[in-house]
């Protein structure tokens, strides 16, 4: 090590150290002395952050886990109310009930619970990744619902089985949609390939919020346990408070990905005014408690099998990909080529909503000029001439995307794995 004197620093935020050096011992010459309630924020940041917070994660990260943290901590209440219920009602504290019923039932819930992960899982595990806000909304009303049936079912005593296995199938639903959903917004943000980082102190966070509720809980139980009153009021005020966290919580995330929803949005919004909105601009439009209706539905490497069953004769054929408009002029099945990548995917469709636009609306823009005007309205050549402009003005479009901020090389879609190869010659 060279003689002389050295500064070093950590984080952002992190004052300067500086080290002097003689060749043979380094010593501390200066630097700020910090305190005891400084060393105590320091660790509790360590412990809790990602490494390099803020830099190290997306701008929507402090305000989504503060709501998430919030709601983690009105569900560890409910979630107690819960259990005190479903054990009342297995029969512990009843001198009737015999320990052989009371494992069968609760292996029949767990059993309920196990098939619901797995049917689930294979039913909408591709749907998890596209619409992850929407699904973290369901899956915490789905939390609530089982809580609820949890807290009625020791009423009926006749049904409890049933509705003690309905209340494990929305606990099952809930885990895979809500560890799903998580992995999403892990993904998007971690911003220096520290997924494991992110996820691992957001389990903390959770971690701490679940051991402050078990002392709220200690303090509370024994006092309201005795009361169905006291019980319910509970369980309203901290479910609604719940509901409302989540709500927050979704709404101020940020994807840079695009999803229908998002690709919706800034394409009508670029089709009439030839603005690309930025990501937080869109995100800040779209609904998350419902998906975008659209009157042209269109759906990624769907298997020709069924896209041919309602098929018109007025097919578009590209290089990667096919249209194929169905009867009644509401549905598009756009079939993809082996050789087909995600970018063929966002053309086609922007094409698509491209000719919703062209459908739907009633006037022009600067993208949408006035020699297509006479198809606003129509749905015949709708595609055909959304195909036209797209082939003016996509790669412009995509070119923009990427400038103000949206990711273009992976793209939520929802795109289904069938591909096909074709002959050059349309009539083979």
């Amino acid at each position: 090590m060279p003689e002389g004197k050295f500064r070093e620093s950590h984080g952002r935020h992190s004052s300067w150290r500086r080290y002097q050096y003689d060749g043979r011992r380094v010593w501390k010459t200066g630097g700020e002395k910090s305190g005891w309630l400084e060393s105590v924020g320091k660790v509790a940041k360590e412990a809790f952050l990602p490494q390099g917070y803020p830099d190290s994660v997306s701008s929507d990260y402090l305000s989504y886990q503060l709501w998430d943290t919030l709601q983690s901590f009105c569900s560890s209440i409910t979630g107690t109310l819960a259990t005190l219920a479903v054990l009342k009602g297995v029969g512990v504290g009843d001198s009737t009930a015999t320990p052989l019923a009371a494992t069968i039932t609760w292996m029949l819930k767990d059993g309920t619970g196990m098939l619901g992960r797995i049917l689930f899982a294979w039913l909408c595990g591709t749907d998890l990744d596209c619409f992850s806000k929407q699904w973290r909304l369901v899956a915490d009303a789905l939390n609530d619902l089982a809580i609820l049936l949890n807290l009625i079912a020791p009423l009926f005593p006749g049904v409890f089985l049933f509705i003690a296995c309905f209340a494990s199938l929305c606990r099952a639903i809930v885990g895979v949609a809500g560890n799903a959903t998580r992995a999403a917004f892990v993904q998007h943000q971690a911003r220096r390939n520290n997924m494991a980082d992110v996820a691992a102190k957001d389990g903390s966070q959770e971690t701490l919020m679940n051991l402050v509720g078990l002392i709220v809980n200690l303090i509370i139980i024994p006092t309201v346990a005795s009361s169905q009153s006291l019980i319910w009021l509970m369980f309203v005020v901290f479910t609604a408070l719940h509901l409302w966290a989540n709500y927050c919580a979704v709404t101020v995330l940020c994807m840079e990905t695009l999803n229908k929803n998002r690709l919706h949005v800034v394409v009508q919004h670029y089709l009439k005014t030839g603005d690309v909105l930025t990501p937080k601009q869109a995100n800040a439009q779209e609904p998350v408690l419902r998906r975008i209706p659209m009157r042209l539905n269109y759906s990624l490497g769907c298997p020709l099998s069924k896209a041919l069953q309602s098929a018109t004769n007025d097919y578009i054929r590209l290089n990667n990909y096919m249209f194929i408009p169905h009867s009644g002029g509401h549905k598009v099945s756009v079939c993809l080529h082996e050789e087909s990548d995600r970018k063929d995917q966002l053309r086609a469709a922007l094409t698509v909503e491209c000719a919703e636009f062209i459908c739907t609306s009633g006037m022009t823009g600067p993208v949408l000029t006035h020699e297509y005007a006479q198809y606003l309205g129509g749905e015949g050549n709708a595609l055909k001439m959304a195909q036209s402009i797209m082939d003016k003005s996509c790669e412009e479009f995509i070119s923009a995307l990427s400038t103000v901020g949206w990711v273009t090389s992976h793209v939520l879609l929802g795109a289904e794995e069938w591909r096909y190869s074709w002959s050059p010659d349309k009539n083979t």
